[in-house]
């Protein structure tokens, strides 16, 4: 019922009688919390009788102040599935090569083809919790010499981080090889303080998702960290008005309630723990995580799809979805995204039922 990606489709939904809200969806990794009401008046008001700010400068400047960063390294997206395809049209032309650290998101694979390149894709090892070997994705890129590799820590569907010393040295063959270092940090504002490296590096463009952060699919909204020239470039590609006037209030009234949202973010660290731990009791494998969100096997081997189609019809039975990790070439796995306590008990009841 989610297609390719996770998500409710509404016109799927309409067309089978079905509320959208009546529908536990575990298959995003979004901010599960309530958008307080005041963004709510924000985003009602917003001016959409005029033409947007084309370049969401207002929204830049309250990031460039909280987190630190100059303006001009800076710039505001129409999701972070935007920035994807502008970064591949960007620097990525027709045979070139392109490097991703797999599994992954579908996108950079999609953005990377549709620019005419050449993909590799370097998949972590189970045995090893799907970690990414910065040794081996190192070679590749001396080896290569790929004019994009795309990274994302946390990653998804995986839940992998990468650490310090990881991110330095693939910075660094970057460095050596020409590279552009796209590291998708989507999930970032839900790992542990401190468990993720904060680096300004030459080679390295970072994306972040408001629309994970802050509970706003429905707006589409994001943002990218890069050097000036790669911002300026990137910024001549993306069309005027990307980011409507809502989507940018709700940006900035986002970021004037940081306080609340960084309380949401710790209450789904704790509920994606307590998950975990009650999901292993039931004598399932999950691999760690620095995500909002949990890689499940399900099923007695790997590559097996049976259980999931299985416990998939089961959840549906009860308007409840899980997102099918084939897509991502694993077969025999799902992605749980963390939601409240209450909806994690239904969820868990209904796994057991049917192991």
């Amino acid at each position: 019922m989610s297609g390719s990606h996770g998500g409710i489709n509404p016109w799927t939904m309409k067309e089978a009688g079905i509320n959208p809200d009546d529908v536990k969806d575990f298959s995003v990794s979004i901010n599960p919390v309530s958008l307080p009401p005041s963004i709510q008046r924000v985003i009602q008001n917003s001016a959409i009788y005029r033409y947007p700010d084309s370049r969401s400068r207002s929204l830049v400047e309250k990031l460039s102040r909280e987190y630190g960063h100059p303006p001009e390294e800076l710039m505001v997206v129409n999701g972070t599935s935007q920035a994807i395809f502008l970064i591949a049209a960007a620097f990525l032309e027709t045979g070139d090569t392109t490097l991703i650290a797999g599994p992954t998101y579908s996108e950079y694979r999609d953005a990377s083809e549709v620019s005419g390149a050449r993909v590799i894709e370097y998949r972590a090892r189970e045995e090893k919790n799907f970690k990414p070997d910065s040794r081996k994705l190192s070679r590749i890129i001396r080896e290569e010499q790929p004019k994009v590799f795309w990274i994302c820590s946390p990653n998804n569907p995986t839940g992998s981080w990468l650490e310090e010393k990881q991110l330095l040295e693939l910075s660094t063959a970057c460095v050596e090889s020409g590279c552009l270092m796209v590291l998708d940090e989507a999930y970032r504002c839900f790992a542990p303080p401190g468990l993720l490296p904060e680096l300004s590096l030459p080679a390295v463009i970072s994306l972040h998702s408001m629309t994970k952060d802050f509970c706003i699919p429905g707006l589409r909204l994001g943002w990218i960290r890069g050097k000036a020239p790669v911002i300026e470039t990137l910024l001549r590609r993306q069309p005027d008005w990307s980011v409507s006037a809502p989507a940018q209030d709700a940006g900035s009234a986002c970021m004037d309630k940081l306080d609340y949202f960084e309380e949401s973010w710790k209450e789904t660290r704790e509920n994606t723990l307590l998950m975990a731990d009650r999901l292993r009791a039931l004598g399932l494998t999950v691999f760690p995580s620095a995500g909002n969100f949990l890689l499940v096997g399900i099923g007695k081997k790997s590559g097996d799809d049976t259980a999931v189609k299985k416990l998939s019809r089961e959840l549906w039975k009860e308007l409840i979805l899980v997102r099918d990790c084939a897509s991502f070439g694993l077969e025999g796995f799902i992605r749980i995204g963390t939601r409240s306590l209450t909806d994690i008990d239904v969820l868990l009841k209904i796994i057991e039922r049917n192991l």
